[in-house]
């Protein structure tokens, strides 16, 4: 996004201008993990993004074949019986969706990422999820009402879809979990490496 002259945001403008944007696939690679710039960069068209200090070469090229449309080589990150599985992240907070990535990745997932409502609807349009993790609280259509929203939605009626939270309280739990939501967990009581084995065990239930 830094550079010398035109910047990465100017160059995704003039591309959208010029109607290069969607159609050409732009991951961003930035020391930014500011929500607001990335935000901006989704809403010109960017498919996905990495932090510089968070992923290997092996991950950039995983994540570029993906969005190409083809599979990484055998030794590419997809390891074990998950190979091919998608998820998607809907998460505003960068970190986290970050350590999350990579823990999914670590297990053999193919993970596709969404600031909020409107990013994870561009991202279900094109494609079908085995399993959705999903945050209550980020900008635009709130979790609870996006999630009930999936429920509505054909496509995703019987997706399951874990809501991960700040909020713990039991009548926060009950009420995610009234709309539809097949688990839940709270942020601060729950690592990353236990929300993959929750959501696989979503998985193998749903099989």
């Amino acid at each position: 996004m830094l550079l010398p002259g035109l910047n990465g945001m100017r160059i995704l403008e003039k591309m959208k201008e010029e109607g290069l944007l969607p159609a050409i696939p732009v991951l961003i690679i930035s020391n930014s993990g500011q929500p607001v710039e990335l935000e901006r960069a989704l809403e010109l068209g960017a498919r996905d993004y990495l932090i510089k200090v968070n992923f290997n070469p092996q991950e950039v090229l995983s994540r570029a074949m993906g969005l190409l449309g083809t599979s990484p080589p055998s030794n590419a990150g997809t390891r074990g019986s998950h190979a091919g599985t998608k998820v998607l992240i809907v998460e505003d907070d960068v970190l986290l969706a970050d350590l999350l990535e990579q823990k999914f990745i670590g297990a053999g997932y193919e993970v596709y990422r969404a600031l909020g409502a409107e990013h994870a609807r561009q991202a279900l349009v094109k494609t079908d999820f085995a399993a959705i993790l999903l945050d209550v609280i980020f900008p635009g259509t709130d979790g609870l009402a996006f999630l009930a929203e999936l429920k509505r939605d054909e496509k995703t009626a019987r997706t399951p879809i874990l809501i991960i939270s700040n909020l713990g309280q039991r009548e926060e739990i009950d009420k995610g979990l009234r709309l539809g939501a097949t688990d839940y967990v709270v942020k601060s009581n729950t690592s990353p490496a236990e929300i993959v084995e929750r959501v696989t065990l979503l998985i193998q239930r749903q099989n």
